[in-house]
């Protein structure tokens, strides 16, 4: 199994966990012949799609995944707020959820997809843990300000890390780019800083994570090889900062 990243930024976001015989889509937020040339082309390869939540650089391609007639799966919440813009037959299907609130696992081919609850500025925003047996735990979290429950068997992170406090702290005093404190007020109100980020790994087992890809890195609040580095050392783990066209290897014997 291999994920590829297809974009990963405040512009786009979309992610391929794909073997040769199947695939899964996170998010898309990117053109969906990215993710088809990933896969070679075949769409049938293709299980499902999975949005955490509705914001443009998440969910702007739904309509052209369900063009191609892949399900998209994200919460009730994210679905109602995608259906003024997708004007047609073809609509996401929302994940229930039980009487507790508990959302139902996802069966996409090979693929078990659990959602959870995360907090951004969105309907109901989520996270996933993605189970195959190819791959063991995989777990994918971005755009949240904190991720509460802790994960078994993880094999691969793909976790956001945008920013750094002192980092936004400075551009705010410098009015870099227009940022107001408004403006990082929300930041820091909805997504994930590097400090956030470790203490949300350092919080699971990380004992046979074989991979940790940081996503959503700001191209003004962030510092890739600072964040890469800084997340190693922390976790004593393999850390890779996602780029468009990086291609992971995450089989869960990977030799």
């Amino acid at each position: 199994m291999e994920l590829t990243v297809i974009a990963s930024s405040s512009q786009g976001n979309a992610y391929v966990l794909h073997s040769h015989s199947e695939a899964l889509l996170i998010e898309a937020g990117a053109p969906f012949a990215k993710a088809l040339d990933a896969v070679g082309y075949d769409v049938a390869r293709i299980k499902g799609c999975i949005v955490t939540h509705e914001h443009g650089d998440h969910a702007s391609r739904v309509k052209d995944v369900l063009a191609y007639g892949v399900p998209v799966y994200a919460s009730g919440g994210t679905v109602q707020a995608l259906l003024p813009s997708l004007k047609g037959e073809y609509k996401p299907e929302p994940i229930p959820t039980d009487e507790a609130g508990e959302y139902a696992p996802l069966y996409l081919g090979n693929f078990e997809v659990y959602p959870f609850a995360t907090r951004h500025d969105a309907a109901e925003p989520l996270g996933f843990y993605i189970w195959h047996p190819d791959t063991g735990g995989v777990l994918f979290a971005t755009d949240t300000y904190y991720i509460s429950p802790t994960f078994a068997d993880l094999r691969t992170v793909i976790i956001e890390c945008n920013y750094a406090d002192d980092l936004l702290a400075r551009n705010v005093q410098t009015s870099a780019r227009g940022l107001t404190w408004s403006l990082a007020q929300r930041i820091r109100a909805s997504h994930l800083s590097l400090d956030t980020c470790i203490g949300a790994l350092r919080a699971n087992d990380l004992s046979q994570v074989g991979n940790i890809v940081l996503i959503h890195v700001s191209s003004l609040n962030g510092d890739p090889p600072r964040f890469r580095d800084t997340v190693a050392r922390s976790t004593g783990r393999p850390t890779f900062v996602a780029t468009p066209g990086l291609s992971l290897n995450i089989d869960i014997n990977p030799f």
